[in-house]
């Protein structure tokens, strides 16, 4: 990080401490609700509370009587389209300093004999994750979210389309999705366990998280969703295959089925949340398709993957001891990937080391989190990971991903305002795998929305 580049990082969140307290976020939903983010978001921009998960069932079309936008409506058929679509843009700035062993990455910078690799300075990104989103309500009981990224220089397009209907006092409803990174539960998903990439406590997911430290809520998927929410009972069923919609999608044979089950339960102050979720089925893709950079190097040919997984989550949210807390856990105890044919997805037979993904692999992983927010704007978190791979990787020592690891993390959460927020995060990494120095990992993060 050069010196003017960490001056403006350093420099920016004390800026923003002198903006007048009374801005307010104005994403695209914001727009359409009238409401403000914390109505939705507990006291985090990438967490839901209880009204948060509502407005997603409803398939993001709900807004209140001061915040309902003009509606474009026939003669004698109410179509419910708005007149403007709400966008909206989250701006990231992250800096990730790994202390003796690995970037942000998995990059390894020294073994386990001291031969050093390359520099330690650190991983800058300020654009990789943010995001553009035009979202909300397109027509009666149908909303969407149309997403814009920027992934090794590429643009990538991806979002979900939903319709949904009230259902006694909740929603029965139907959701379309093609996502390059959030994972099979990306249709609809509204809990803060980490199945669902964007809904979760830490933003260095992979120390912190069993469904993404195990890739299980993560990764390149396209499918459709049928749920009912109701009051108590959350239930979702749906097929997907493992491939985004830009990736030059080629699918034989079946998608993989999937579903999700989970209970809501208020006790005093508290809502306790169980659920579980399983995976099972067999999907065919080119490999190709896998990995774009075999084009050429190999024949193209259907590759058959085959995925197995099954895990629980819990999630308990509200007052405690008359401070807002939130707790989660999620135990993935098996998350299998097994390739038809291996050979398929290597470019050198008297080499055959799987390149691309997805890649034969087998994951369990253990999680729990706790945040506590003395005040609604500062809160404070902790985390514990324990993750083993039994999947017959070969690991090449500059891009190895430490995937068997125990991790102790802690961090804050300041929100200068509804839409400006400053992370930090620690973590401690024991790595359990020969050659891997255990390290520590130094997660910055500003995020703002508008």
């Amino acid at each position: 990080m050069t010196r003017r580049s960490r001056f403006l990082f350093v420099s920016t969140p004390l800026l923003l401490l002198f903006l007048p307290q009374e801005v307010f976020a104005v994403p695209a939903f914001v727009r359409q609700t009238g409401l403000e983010c914390m109505m939705c978001h507990t006291q985090n921009q990438t967490k839901l509370n209880s009204f948060g998960r509502q407005f997603a069932r409803s398939a993001y079309t709900m807004s209140s009587e001061s915040g309902a936008q003009s509606l474009i409506d026939g003669e004698t058929l109410g179509l419910g389209i708005p007149t403007v679509l709400n966008m909206s843009l989250m701006l990231k700035g992250r800096y990730d300093k790994s202390d003796g062993a690995v970037n942000g990455k998995g990059k390894v910078l020294q073994t386990k004999q001291d031969e050093p690799i390359s520099s330690n300075r650190g991983v800058e990104e300020i654009f990789k994750t943010s995001t553009i989103h035009i979202a909300g309500r397109i027509a009666n009981n149908v909303g969407s979210i149309i997403e814009f990224r920027e992934k090794e220089g590429k643009a990538i397009f991806g979002g979900k389309v939903a319709t949904a209907y009230e259902t006694g006092e909740g929603y029965t409803g139907l959701a379309f999705y093609s996502t390059n990174n959030y994972g099979p539960f990306s249709g609809i998903e509204s809990y803060n366990t980490g199945l669902y990439k964007p809904l979760r406590q830490f933003e260095n997911h992979k120390l912190t998280n069993a469904a993404q430290a195990s890739d299980l809520g993560s990764g390149p998927a396209t499918g459709l969703q049928l749920y009912y929410a109701g009051e108590h009972l959350f239930l979702t069923v749906g097929a997907y295959v493992p491939v985004h919609n830009n990736d030059g999608i080629d699918i034989g044979y079946n998608m993989i089925p999937f579903a999700r089950l989970a209970y809501e339960q208020p006790i005093g102050d508290l809502t306790l949340i169980i659920g579980a979720f399983g995976i099972n089925g067999t999907s065919k893709a080119s490999n190709t398709t896998y990995y774009p950079d075999l084009s050429g190097l190999i024949p193209e040919a259907l590759v058959g993957v085959k995925k197995e997984a099954y895990g629980f989550d819990l999630q308990l949210e509200g007052s405690l001891f008359e401070l807002s807390t939130l707790m989660t856990m999620s135990a993935v105890l098996k998350n299998k990937t097994t390739l038809s044919d291996s050979t398929l997805m290597v470019d050198d037979p008297n080499n055959p080391v799987v390149i691309g993904e997805p890649e034969d692999a087998e994951t369990e992983a253990y999680s729990v989190d706790l945040a506590i927010y003395p005040w609604t704007y500062l809160g404070f978190k902790m985390a514990y990971l324990t993750a083993n791979d039994k999947g017959p990787h070969t690991y090449e020592p500059q891009k190895i991903d430490v995937k068997d690891k125990e991790a102790v993390s802690f961090g804050l959460d300041y929100s200068f305002r509804q839409n400006v927020m400053l992370t930090m995060e620690y973590t401690m990494v024991d790595a359990k795998r020969e050659g891997i120095e255990n390290f520590n990992d130094l997660l910055t993060v500003l995020t703002i929305s508008f």
